[in-house]
C-alpha cells in the first residue's frame, strides 16, 4: 500500500508539473493581448494563508493602477478539495469575473511566472495609505460575513475598551521569535492594570493552547473569544484543515474585528498586519519582529513598535 501510495503522488506531481508547465508557457500570449485591451487578467495558484494573499492581491491592484489596466483576479488553492476558490468569493476585486467572458488568464505560482520585463517589486512599494487606498477602490468584501463582523462588534465590543490581541502560535518561528505565553500575559495585566474604562480583549489565535492559557489566567469576563476551530498540534490550519473555506472565512472575520479594536498587541503575522490596512488609525504594538530577510509590507512599518 506505501508503494502505491508513492507511485500516485509521484505521478500526481509529475501531471501537476506539467499542467503548469503548459499554463506558463501560454501566459505570454495572454498577457500582451489582455495589455492590449487594457486588461490584466491573472489566475493565482497559492496556498498561503489568508493574509498572504490578501497582500498578492494589493500588489497586483498596485500594478494595474499603475499601468492603467482593469484587474481580473482569481485565486485557487491546488492542494484543498473543500473551498479550493474560497478566497476570491470572500474577497472580490471590482470588476467581478464573468464565467461568461471569454477572458484568458494567465497563470502563476509566484510572480516570476509572469516573465515581466521589468522587475515585480510591488510589495515594497506599498504603504499603509497606498493599500488602504486600493482596498476602497477595488475590493468588495462579502456582504454576509460583513454583517457578521458588524453584528459581533455590536453584541461585544459596545460599551467596552476592546484591546486586541493576536498570538500566531505555529509556523512562524522560522520568520521571527517566538513569544512566550507569559509575554503575552504581562501585556494583558499591564493594560488591566491601568485602565480606566471597562476593558475587554478580543483574542484571536490559531493556537488553542494560548486561548486555554489566557483563559486561565484572566477572568473570563474580561475576554472575547469566538468559537472555531485551532490549531492544537503546532501545524498552519491554512495547510493542515481541510477545510479551507471555513479557514479563510475565520482569518478574514477575525482580521475585520481587530481592526475595529481600540488597541492592537499583535505577534508577527501577515494576518493581522492586514486590520492596518482596514483601519490606517489603528494603534499598533508588536510583540516580536520578524526576522530581516521576513520584514515585507505591512509588518515593515509596525516593527518599529516592537514592545519585547
Amino acid at each position: 500500500m506505501r508503494k502505491l501510495k508513492i507511485a500516485y503522488s509521484r505521478v500526481f506531481n509529475f501531471l501537476i508539473y506539467r499542467y503548469f508547465k503548459l499554463r506558463f508557457k501560454k501566459n505570454k500570449e495572454i498577457l500582451a493581448k489582455n495589455f492590449e485591451n487594457g486588461k490584466f487578467a491573472i489566475e493565482v495558484f497559492s496556498k498561503m494563508g489568508f493574509g498572504a494573499n490578501l497582500i498578492w492581491v494589493l500588489e497586483i491592484l498596485a500594478f494595474c493602477e499603475e499601468k492603467n489596466l482593469t484587474p481580473y483576479i482569481k485565486f485557487r488553492n491546488p492542494s484543498k478539495r473543500i473551498g479550493a476558490t474560497s478566497f476570491s468569493e470572500l474577497v472580490k476585486v471590482q470588476p467581478e469575473n464573468s464565467e461568461k467572458t471569454s477572458l484568458k488568464y494567465a497563470a502563476i505560482r509566484n510572480f516570476s511566472n509572469l516573465s515581466l520585463p521589468d522587475p515585480w517589486n510591488y510589495n515594497a512599494r506599498l504603504t499603509i495609505e497606498r493599500a488602504n487606498f486600493l482596498v476602497k477602490k477595488y475590493i468588495k468584501l462579502n456582504i454576509q460575513l460583513f454583517h457578521e463582523v458588524n453584528t459581533f462588534e455590536t453584541l461585544n465590543f459596545k460599551e467596552y475598551t476592546v484591546i486586541g490581541i493576536h498570538y500566531r502560535g505555529t509556523d512562524k518561528i522560522t520568520e521571527a521569535p517566538a513569544v512566550h505565553y507569559d509575554a503575552v500575559l504581562s501585556v494583558m495585566q499591564q493594560e488591566i492594570k491601568k485602565s480606566k474604562n471597562k476593558l475587554k480583549f478580543f483574542i484571536a489565535s490559531d493556537d488553542q493552547g494560548f486561548i486555554d492559557f489566557v483563559r486561565n489566567n484572566i477572568p473570563e469576563s474580561a475576554l472575547i473569544i469566538r468559537s472555531l476551530k485551532r490549531s492544537g498540534n503546532g501545524k498552519p490550519i491554512h495547510i493542515s484543515f481541510r477545510d479551507y473555506k471555513a479557514v479563510n472565512r475565520e482569518a478574514l472575520i477575525d482580521c475585520l474585528l481587530l481592526s475595529k479594536c481600540s488597541k492592537l498587541y499583535k505577534t508577527a503575522s501577515i494576518l493581522s498586519g492586514c486590520s492596518v490596512i482596514f483601519n490606517p488609525q489603528l494603534e499598533v504594538e508588536m510583540l516580536n519582529e520578524p526576522y530581516p530577510e521576513y520584514r515585507f509590507f505591512p509588518e515593515k512599518f509596525l516593527i518599529s513598535k516592537s514592545k519585547i
